[in-house]
Protein backbone atom coordinates (compact mmCIF):
# COMPACT_ATOMS: atom_id res chain seq x y z
CA UNK A 1 0.00 0.00 0.00
CA UNK A 2 1.26 3.80 -0.78
CA UNK A 3 0.97 6.66 1.16
CA UNK A 4 0.88 10.14 0.26
CA UNK A 5 1.99 12.82 3.09
CA UNK A 6 2.30 16.81 2.08
CA UNK A 7 5.28 17.95 4.59
CA UNK A 8 5.91 21.47 3.46
CA UNK A 9 5.83 23.88 6.10
CA UNK A 10 6.91 21.64 8.73
CA UNK A 11 10.06 22.26 10.95
CA UNK A 12 12.70 19.80 11.61
CA UNK A 13 12.05 16.46 12.65
CA UNK A 14 8.54 16.86 12.19
CA UNK A 15 9.01 15.73 7.92
CA UNK A 16 11.73 12.43 8.76
CA UNK A 17 9.26 11.48 12.62
CA UNK A 18 5.86 11.66 10.37
CA UNK A 19 7.60 9.57 7.46
CA UNK A 20 8.90 7.32 9.66
CA UNK A 21 5.35 7.02 11.60
CA UNK A 22 3.91 5.86 8.24
CA UNK A 23 6.53 3.74 7.13
CA UNK A 24 6.46 1.88 10.72
CA UNK A 25 2.98 0.49 9.48
CA UNK A 26 3.51 -2.99 7.64
CA UNK A 27 1.11 -2.28 5.29
CA UNK A 28 2.44 0.65 4.06
CA UNK A 29 4.95 -0.33 1.26
CA UNK A 30 5.93 3.43 -0.47
CA UNK A 31 5.38 6.53 1.20
CA UNK A 32 5.47 9.67 -1.35
CA UNK A 33 6.15 12.73 0.48
CA UNK A 34 5.72 16.18 -0.86
CA UNK A 35 8.63 19.11 1.04
CA UNK A 36 9.70 22.40 0.23
CA UNK A 37 13.10 22.05 0.52
CA UNK A 38 16.45 20.14 -0.66
CA UNK A 39 17.33 20.03 3.08
CA UNK A 40 14.13 18.07 3.59
CA UNK A 41 15.09 16.33 0.77
CA UNK A 42 18.24 14.85 2.42
CA UNK A 43 16.89 14.30 5.61
CA UNK A 44 14.66 11.70 4.28
CA UNK A 45 16.99 10.12 2.34
CA UNK A 46 19.05 9.53 5.54
CA UNK A 47 16.01 7.55 6.99
CA UNK A 48 15.60 5.95 3.97
CA UNK A 49 19.28 4.93 4.25
CA UNK A 50 19.02 4.12 7.74
CA UNK A 51 15.96 1.77 7.28
CA UNK A 52 17.55 0.29 4.16
CA UNK A 53 14.94 1.26 1.87
CA UNK A 54 15.15 2.66 -1.39
CA UNK A 55 14.58 6.37 -2.13
CA UNK A 56 14.45 8.60 -5.05
CA UNK A 57 13.36 12.63 -5.24
CA UNK A 58 12.35 15.15 -8.15
CA UNK A 59 11.69 18.63 -8.61
CA UNK A 60 8.05 19.74 -8.58
CA UNK A 61 7.14 23.09 -9.40
CA UNK A 62 9.19 24.92 -6.14
CA UNK A 63 8.46 21.91 -4.08
CA UNK A 64 9.94 18.64 -4.32
CA UNK A 65 8.35 14.67 -3.97
CA UNK A 66 10.42 12.34 -2.09
CA UNK A 67 9.19 8.48 -2.62
CA UNK A 68 10.86 5.77 -0.15
CA UNK A 69 10.43 1.93 -0.98
CA UNK A 70 9.96 -0.84 0.97
CA UNK A 71 10.79 -2.89 -2.40
CA UNK A 72 14.02 -2.46 -3.37
CA UNK A 73 17.04 0.25 -3.51
CA UNK A 74 16.23 3.23 -5.47
CA UNK A 75 19.35 4.46 -8.04
CA UNK A 76 19.88 7.59 -6.52
CA UNK A 77 20.26 6.53 -3.32
CA UNK A 78 24.19 7.42 -2.45
CA UNK A 79 23.77 9.90 -1.11
CA UNK A 80 25.25 9.20 2.53
CA UNK A 81 26.51 6.13 4.47
CA UNK A 82 23.71 5.02 7.01
CA UNK A 83 23.45 6.32 9.89
CA UNK A 84 22.29 2.59 11.39
CA UNK A 85 20.57 0.04 9.67
CA UNK A 86 18.29 -2.38 11.39
CA UNK A 87 19.86 -5.20 9.74
CA UNK A 88 22.84 -4.81 11.59
CA UNK A 89 23.34 -4.38 15.20
CA UNK A 90 27.36 -4.06 15.41
CA UNK A 91 28.50 -0.85 16.60
CA UNK A 92 30.44 1.55 14.16
CA UNK A 93 33.10 3.84 14.90
CA UNK A 94 33.20 6.64 17.25
CA UNK A 95 30.95 9.86 17.00
CA UNK A 96 31.87 13.43 18.42
CA UNK A 97 28.93 15.14 19.94
CA UNK A 98 29.32 18.89 20.09
CA UNK A 99 26.57 21.00 21.77
CA UNK A 100 28.29 24.14 22.33
CA UNK A 101 31.21 26.46 20.92
CA UNK A 102 33.74 25.96 23.44
CA UNK A 103 35.59 23.58 25.15
CA UNK A 104 34.15 22.26 28.75
CA UNK A 105 32.88 25.22 31.16
CA UNK A 106 35.30 28.32 31.25
CA UNK A 107 36.25 29.56 34.49
CA UNK A 108 33.35 32.17 35.84
CA UNK A 109 34.56 35.57 34.47
CA UNK A 110 34.72 38.45 36.84
CA UNK A 111 35.04 41.43 34.18
CA UNK A 112 33.79 41.70 30.40
CA UNK A 113 37.06 41.22 29.16
CA UNK A 114 38.25 38.20 30.98
CA UNK A 115 35.15 36.69 29.70
CA UNK A 116 36.00 37.66 26.46
CA UNK A 117 39.72 36.17 26.84
CA UNK A 118 38.17 33.09 28.59
CA UNK A 119 35.45 32.23 25.48
CA UNK A 120 38.64 32.69 22.91
CA UNK A 121 40.75 30.77 24.79
CA UNK A 122 37.64 27.56 25.16
CA UNK A 123 37.41 27.94 21.38
CA UNK A 124 40.99 27.46 21.08
CA UNK A 125 40.88 24.46 22.95
CA UNK A 126 38.44 23.24 21.05
CA UNK A 127 40.24 23.76 17.80
CA UNK A 128 43.34 22.04 19.47
CA UNK A 129 40.70 19.13 20.42
CA UNK A 130 39.28 18.30 16.99
CA UNK A 131 42.96 18.80 15.35
CA UNK A 132 43.78 16.24 17.66
CA UNK A 133 41.18 13.81 17.12
CA UNK A 134 41.90 14.17 13.64
CA UNK A 135 45.70 12.99 13.82
CA UNK A 136 44.74 10.22 16.06
CA UNK A 137 44.25 7.94 13.73
CA UNK A 138 41.24 6.28 15.47
CA UNK A 139 38.38 4.65 13.87
CA UNK A 140 35.78 8.04 13.12
CA UNK A 141 32.37 8.06 12.18
CA UNK A 142 31.03 11.07 12.66
CA UNK A 143 31.30 14.66 14.03
CA UNK A 144 27.55 15.78 14.83
CA UNK A 145 27.00 19.58 16.17
CA UNK A 146 23.75 21.33 17.72
CA UNK A 147 22.83 24.39 19.59
CA UNK A 148 26.27 26.81 19.57
CA UNK A 149 28.60 24.09 18.51
CA UNK A 150 27.33 24.32 15.24
CA UNK A 151 28.96 27.85 14.69
CA UNK A 152 32.07 25.59 14.00
CA UNK A 153 30.68 24.98 10.67
CA UNK A 154 30.48 28.98 10.27
CA UNK A 155 33.60 29.39 7.80
CA UNK A 156 34.92 32.03 9.27
CA UNK A 157 35.04 29.85 12.66
CA UNK A 158 39.02 29.04 13.27
CA UNK A 159 37.93 25.12 13.37
CA UNK A 160 35.69 24.91 9.97
CA UNK A 161 39.73 23.92 8.76
CA UNK A 162 40.08 20.76 10.73
CA UNK A 163 35.99 20.01 10.21
CA UNK A 164 36.87 20.33 6.53
CA UNK A 165 39.86 18.33 6.45
CA UNK A 166 37.94 15.38 8.81
CA UNK A 167 35.12 15.58 6.11
CA UNK A 168 37.84 15.21 3.52
CA UNK A 169 38.74 11.92 4.87
CA UNK A 170 35.48 10.62 4.81
CA UNK A 171 34.03 11.24 8.02
CA UNK A 172 30.36 12.99 8.14
CA UNK A 173 30.41 15.81 9.70
CA UNK A 174 26.90 17.34 9.84
CA UNK A 175 24.69 19.96 11.71
CA UNK A 176 21.30 19.85 13.10
CA UNK A 177 19.14 22.34 10.51
CA UNK A 178 16.90 23.65 12.88
CA UNK A 179 20.16 24.93 15.70
CA UNK A 180 21.85 26.39 12.06
CA UNK A 181 18.36 28.39 11.58
CA UNK A 182 18.72 29.56 15.33
CA UNK A 183 22.10 31.07 14.63
CA UNK A 184 21.57 32.30 11.37
CA UNK A 185 23.62 29.97 10.07
CA UNK A 186 21.93 27.84 7.45
CA UNK A 187 22.69 29.47 4.13
CA UNK A 188 26.21 29.67 5.52
CA UNK A 189 26.56 25.64 5.75
CA UNK A 190 26.35 22.91 2.63
CA UNK A 191 23.06 22.05 1.51
CA UNK A 192 24.74 17.59 2.21
CA UNK A 193 25.64 18.51 5.30
CA UNK A 194 22.60 19.85 7.18
CA UNK A 195 20.83 16.68 9.21
CA UNK A 196 18.27 16.67 11.62
CA UNK A 197 17.91 15.04 15.11
CA UNK A 198 16.54 12.21 14.57
CA UNK A 199 19.31 11.44 12.49
CA UNK A 200 21.81 12.57 14.97
CA UNK A 201 20.41 10.33 17.42
CA UNK A 202 20.49 7.19 15.16
CA UNK A 203 24.13 8.04 14.56
CA UNK A 204 24.52 8.04 18.74
CA UNK A 205 22.83 4.68 19.05
CA UNK A 206 24.81 3.04 16.26
CA UNK A 207 28.08 4.48 17.74
CA UNK A 208 31.14 2.22 19.25
CA UNK A 209 31.63 5.11 21.33
CA UNK A 210 30.64 8.95 22.06
CA UNK A 211 32.99 11.53 22.90
CA UNK A 212 31.71 14.79 23.76
CA UNK A 213 34.01 17.70 24.90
Amino acid sequence: MKKDIDLRGLLCPEPVLKTKKLLDDQAVTCVEALVDSDVNIQNLARLARSQSFGFKSEAKGEHFVATISKDALAPNTALEPPAASKQNNAKSGIVIFINKDRFGEPTAAISNEEQEKNQAFSLNLLNVFLQTINQSGHDLQAVLLVNSGVRLMDPNSPCARVLDELKEKGVEVLACGLCLDYYGLKERVKTEQITNMYAICEYLFAAEKVLSP
